[in-house]
């Protein structure tokens, strides 16, 4: 596999869409951070089963454990396999587990999550140390 530079985000849509699969490849401070781009939900989105680095922290909450790859071997033998369930149920059945975990992108989860942390961090005494400190005086 050689990479060939990035895609304009214009065009990710077309691509995903003309494409069986695709692999996740992530900046490192991404990985260790158990951070996912964009880009699992759009070839999830367009149809294409993302093939996913084992290596990765929380894989297993992005895609089922099936796309997982944790060498560049077993992704070769993980695209031969899924080429040749193409167009079957097994196919589907990995897309639809693949959406199912998608869960973790939506707007009000994420809106939920920083709700909550935004609350730890503004609630109580921890918050304002200052402030409380000259009301106690």
């Amino acid at each position: 596999m050689n990479f060939t530079g990035r895609c304009a985000f214009s065009e990710v849509r077309t691509l995903y869409e003309s494409a069986l699969a695709t692999l996740l490849l992530l900046p490192d401070r991404y990985a260790r951070a158990g951070q996912m781009t964009q880009r699992l939900p759009e070839a999830v989105l367009a149809g294409c089963l993302p093939v996913t680095p084992a290596t990765l922290p929380f894989a297993s909450a992005f895609t089922p454990p099936a796309l997982h790859a944790a060498t560049g071997a077993e992704a070769a033998d993980s695209i031969t396999e899924l080429r040749s369930i193409a167009r079957t149920p097994r196919h589907a059945e990995l897309i639809a587990g693949c959406l199912s975990m998608l869960g973790i992108f939506r707007l009000s989860r994420q809106v939920a999550i920083i709700s909550k942390v935004l609350r730890r961090l503004t609630d109580g005494p921890a918050a304002c140390p200052d402030q409380h400190a000259d009301a106690a005086r």
